[in-house]
């Protein structure tokens, strides 16, 4: 059975285990662990002969097999670090997996993913993480809710000498996205500004960096509001900034669907709550429903339904060859106002 990242945190502060495996959606927990295993096997290595890498998509097997085998320099153990290696590929299989059930003791391996991940029904696969559960540890890193993503914040904003109350936290989640290592840059950024006081919301909204969903949630609420200027000026920055039209009509799209979900809903006497119990994609983004029921509370059902259909046809027409894609986003933003 996979670890977490609270098991595996929990267990390196009094041991170092031979084998691990990293792997899940949370690829910035999966390199941050890894630095960590890495410098805790080789904490002594001064001159860093103990410390070897090696690209798991160009490292052959006897490489891998050479580096595993062979004794540390003058230290204790030594440390190899595989990133993305495809356990399936070629020899692998027959030159690793033997090595891996059976590891030296001197050696400590640390096979993380990045871009590959472990395919569970491959025998293969299966036989890896089972090396690595006798010999170290298989630990999966779930993609972290929103709430969990604020929780770190809070205690990352104490470690960094300052305050950021929950529901900030909740805010720069919004406004930034789930990406943790963006999320760590902004909260480094964040803490630096407020110099051992308070992360405001004021401070997040000016200086933290939306995501493409949170700039798209500032044009739809500018074109509920009828702000023609303000609207075209949103969308004139988006596609300076190269984001992809596609991308850009899809999360306007999404809030038009919020709005049309929580309209029907609020007829219907159901809560926020029973639309996103309905709707998995909501899962720990309920945020969304609130603010489109608020953002839905002057429109009518069939004002809505206009909208949906004026923004299918808009990406029926982008994924048209020949049509301009700024033409096309500014004839819906003018169809919306």
């Amino acid at each position: 059975m996979a670890w977490d990242e609270k098991t595996l945190s929990a267990d390196l502060k009094t041991a170092l285990r031979g084998l691990y495996v990293l792997y899940g959606e949370e690829g910035y927990l999966v390199a941050r662990y890894m630095e960590q295993i890495a410098k805790k096997a080789v904490c002594d290595d001064l001159g860093g002969f103990n410390l070897q890498r090696f690209d798991g998509e160009t490292a052959d097997a006897a490489q891998i097999e050479e580096a595993i085998d062979a004794l540390p320099l003058m230290a204790e153990r030594k440390c190899v670090v595989v990133r993305d290696l495809d356990i399936t590929a070629g020899d692998r299989a027959e030159r690793l997996l033997p090595l891996l059930e059976d590891m030296p003791e001197t050696t400590v391996v640390v096979l993380y993913y990045m871009q590959l991940q472990p395919q569970m029904k491959n025998a293969k696969w299966k036989r890896l993480l089972e090396a690595a559960t006798k010999n170290g540890a298989a630990v999966c890193f779930a993609k972290k809710t929103p709430a969990e993503l604020s929780r770190t914040l809070c205690s990352g904003a104490t470690r960094r000498g300052c305050k950021l109350t929950p529901q900030n936290a909740a805010l720069l989640v919004q406004q930034c996205g789930e990406d943790m290592l963006l999320l760590t840059n902004e909260l480094d950024k964040l803490a630096a500004l407020a110099d051992g006081g308070e992360i405001t919301a004021e401070m997040i909204r000016a200086a933290a960096t939306k995501n493409l969903e949170a700039r798209v949630f500032d044009l739809s609420k500018a074109l509920l509001r009828h702000r023609r200027d303000e609207a075209f000026s949103i969308l004139d920055t988006l596609l300076q900034q190269r984001e992809e039209p596609v991308g850009i009509l899809a999360v306007l799209t999404n809030s038009y669907v919020d709005m049309y979900r929580m309209k029907v809903a609020q007829i219907a006497k159901k809560s926020a709550s029973e639309v996103a119990a309905a709707f998995p994609t909501y899962k720990g983004k309920e945020f969304r429903l609130r603010y489109a029921a608020q953002d839905a509370a002057g429109l009518s059902v069939v004002q809505l339904r206009r909208a949906l259909a004026v923004l299918a046809g808009a990406d029926t027409a982008l994924k048209s060859s020949g049509t301009q894609a700024r033409f096309v986003l500014e004839t819906t933003l003018t169809k919306l106002l």
